[in-house]
């Protein structure tokens, strides 16, 4: 499934190109009544203009406008016609005077109701077969019944990539001071801005080039990241910031898998077509609490240079029938509108349990995700942890519904080493040589990341925000220092061998090792 995917031909979901190829058919073949489910009318109206200049002469057409005036579409000849009221007493007098005529009517209201309105449209649709024209309606909502019956539908898709590529290279073209994006820029952004209409593309484009005075390849992420104040948030998504240039130790398996995803992942939708593939759909951690499960989420938007969000799946939950699922439908439509973005879900055991049978309302939420896990076109990248599997349903275990599932074990002496390292450079400012280094990693085995950063922070506390006010860092040594560190180690007591040892044992039997092996 991707945004160029191909439509059959009973389908009614249609990209740009294909709205015009059916819309002129529709027309050429008279039909009484087209529905256009879109947003975005002014693409509607440019594929009218386009089918009616092609025609030479062959269509005519006619379009109600935002200012409440009826044009003649592609004549710019005609003076336009202006309307106080309702436009259907128009129409109606349109379809009496002509034949093989298309009268466009966009931005229709509550047309899922059995009212006045939409009973006015059905005697237009009638008048159409009656008279051999063509009403084209456009709405974003669901059609009443009686209405659908009459016409056929076209639902027309967002922007293609193609599309909103084309749209960027227009705009560069207008800007050519203000701007400097080189081809891959532009596919880069094409990539990113997927899910937005475009207007909205536009808008988001000029609000940078305003903001900030210019728009180079550098500035693709930047401008990428602003899509969520498009869209209305919803509560239990929330954003989550992350350093930039994040390091993270360890797990150099995981760090390979993901270089390697990371070019499908932001592979054009062309070039995952052509060879029938999708974007990685995320990745499953199990391992031992405190081990980098949660901060992995951050390495990879930080990596990928993507926004990176936290969805609570605990907070969907309502008291009120129905309520659970509404939440989890505007949750899911949400990620894929900022989409393309990194998601995280941190133990998801908790959430998606289905065990407890007191209602089936966690079976359909997990329905709910599982179906969007697997026919989502967007690009979310979702990061899911775990601390146990023995609450988790077997179906997320399926193929297909990950990209892969790593095991994350206590860090081995190596990235033990990497992980003293890295902390007292950060917190102490200091770096331990060779000898020391290798010896509080000995120290602190059976250690977890978490039990490592404690230790070295509890020092930084006691290095940096001294008891006793008259000393100071100065008086403080790289000997003094370190005998501290070890004390801090020794002290730590470090999670239960046994309870490592069993989540160890499902690891070692069902996933992949984040970790490469310790060479010896």
């Amino acid at each position: 499934m991707n945004d160029a995917a191909h439509v059959s031909a009973g389908s009614s979901v249609a990209d740009y190109a294909s709205l015009v190829d059916r819309l002129c058919v529709y027309m050429r073949s008279v039909c009484p009544l087209v529905i256009v489910r879109t947003t975005e009318r002014h693409r509607v109206e440019r594929a009218l203009t386009h089918i009616v200049k092609g025609a030479n002469g062959g269509l005519r057409a006619f379009s109600y406008t935002d200012s409440r005036q009826i044009v003649v579409v592609g004549d710019q000849k005609t003076k336009p016609r202006d309307v106080s009221s309702d436009p259907l007493p128009a129409v109606m007098e349109t379809f009496r005077k002509f034949r093989n005529t298309t009268f466009l009517l966009a931005d229709t209201r509550r047309m899922d109701q059995d009212c006045l309105y939409t009973r006015e449209l059905v005697a237009a649709a009638y008048l159409a077969k009656e008279t051999h024209n063509t009403l084209v309606l456009v709405t974003a909502d669901n059609v009443w019944q009686r209405l659908a019956g009459l016409g056929m539908f076209i639902d027309l898709r967002l922007p293609t990539f193609n599309e909103r590529r084309e749209l960027i290279e227009h705009f560069r073209s207008r800007h050519p001071d203000e701007t400097s994006l080189t081809d891959t820029g532009v596919a880069g952004m094409a990539i990113m801005l997927r899910g937005l209409t475009e207007v909205q593309i536009t808008n988001l484009l000029r609000a940078y080039l305003v903001a900030h005075g210019s728009m180079a390849d550098a500035d693709v992420n930047a401008v990428c990241a602003r899509k969520e104040v498009l869209f209305t948030p919803v509560p239990n998504i929330t954003p989550v910031e992350y350093p930039s240039g994040l390091q993270v130790v360890g797990l150099d398996n995981l760090k390979v898998w993901l270089n390697r995803k990371r070019r499908v992942f932001f592979a054009s939708t062309d070039e995952l077509y052509e060879h029938a593939l999708q974007p990685p759909r995320g990745v499953l951690l199990m391992g031992v609490p405190g081990c980098g499960k949660s901060f992995s989420a951050k390495m990879v938007a930080s990596q990928w240079r993507l926004p990176l969000f936290r969805f609570d799946l605990g907070e969907i939950y309502d008291k009120y029938i129905g309520e659970t699922e509404r939440k989890m439908r505007e949750a899911l439509e949400y990620i894929d509108n900022v989409a393309p973005c990194v998601l995280w879900i941190d133990e998801i055991e908790k959430a998606l349990s289905t065990g407890s049978g007191e209602s089936d309302v966690g079976n359909r939420v997990l329905g709910q995700f599982l179906f969007w896990l697997q026919e989502s076109d967007a690009k979310v990248f979702l990061v899911a942890t775990a601390n146990s599997v023995s609450a988790m349903p077997p179906e997320l275990f399926r193929k297909g519904r990950f990209s892969g599932t790593f095991f994350l074990d206590l860090p081995n002496t190596r990235e033990r080493e990497q992980a003293i390292d890295l902390y007292c450079g950060a917190c102490l400012g200091m770096h331990l040589d060779a000898g020391h280094l290798a010896q509080a990693a000995r120290t602190c085995e059976g250690f977890t990341y978490s039990d490592i950063e404690q230790c070295v922070k509890d020092v930084a506390e006691w290095l940096w925000f001294p008891a006793d006010h008259g000393k100071n860092d100065a008086h403080r040594d790289a000997e003094e220092c370190y005998s501290r560190l070890l004390r801090h180690f020794r002290e730590t007591k470090p999670i239960d061998p046994q309870a490592v040892e069993s989540i160890r044992k499902w690891g070692h039997d069902h996933a992949m090792p984040a970790s490469a092996p310790e060479s010896r």
